[in-house]
């Protein structure tokens, strides 16, 4: 197998494994364990507060800083 081979099959691999997480994380109602933006562990009790959340605290509140510096 040549490079040019093994780069498109894990390539494929990654797409894929991409398109599943996507899928996952558009259902209603999904849970999850890991950041979204930063892949850190999203602590049980943030999860348990916030149904459905998808950031840790750090992420979510640079987002919406980034949000409201957008607004003006």
């Amino acid at each position: 197998m040549s490079i040019d081979d093994a780069q498109k099959t894990e390539q494929h691999l990654l797409d894929a494994a991409l398109s599943i997480q996507r899928e996952q994380a558009n259902k209603p109602g999904a849970t999850f364990m890991h950041c979204q933006e930063c892949g850190i562990d999203i602590p049980k009790q943030r999860r348990d507060a916030v149904k459905n959340c998808s950031t840790c605290v750090d992420c979510q509140s640079l987002i919406e800083i980034q949000q409201q510096h957008y607004r003006h």
